[in-house]
């Protein structure tokens, strides 16, 4: 709502957050999941967030802790734990990820422990008119067993939530909100 020209947070963060469109496909044990996100904001907006390992708590609300391990050049690895509620059952996650940095462009993650028994992912970022395309894929082997729909479901649901988090965060630090 505007008042007297000015954009509450809540305005501000759905005019800033384009569509977030999420795909998953599973079939057998892999599970694949497309994402493409716009946001109002630059591709160093867009990288500084995505990339603030350290602070990913405090914006991303299933993750509990997130931990730099080790920087060597354009590797960071990262340890997470977290946890996804649907309905009456709670899923943790625990993960150590090597992820490979490419500035303003894409990084690619490669878990090397964790509860999953595989994953990679890739998250790529392009200025397009005045805005940042976010695309994000990966594939899972996950280490629970859930029947088929009520997996997609979950997956979705939470994949969702977590971009609608990380465009929130752009646009808080955007608005020039203090603290990260």
């Amino acid at each position: 709502m505007f008042l007297l020209g000015v954009m509450s947070p809540l305005d501000a963060a759905a005019e800033t957050c384009g569509d977030i469109t999420v795909r998953v496909d599973i079939k057998g044990e892999l599970v694949r999941v497309d994402v493409e996100a716009v946001v109002v904001a630059t591709t160093t907006e867009v990288w500084d967030v995505l990339t603030d390992f350290e602070h990913l708590p405090r914006f991303i609300s299933n993750i509990r802790s997130s931990k730099v391990l080790s920087r060597d050049g354009n590797v960071v690895r990262v340890s997470q734990s977290g946890k996804t509620n649907f309905g009456p059952l709670t899923f943790e996650f625990q993960s150590v990820r090597e992820i490979t940095l490419t500035p303003f462009v894409k990084f690619e993650s490669r878990m090397i422990s964790g509860n999953m028994k595989q994953f990679r992912g890739l998250t790529q970022i392009e200025a397009v008119e005045g805005s940042t395309r976010i695309r994000y894929q990966s594939e899972a082997i996950p280490d629970t067993v859930l029947p088929l729909s009520f997996g997609r479901s979950l997956i979705e649901s939470e994949t969702h939530e977590h971009f609608n988090e990380i465009c929130k965060e752009v646009v808080r630090r955007k608005s020039g909100a203090t603290g990260k």
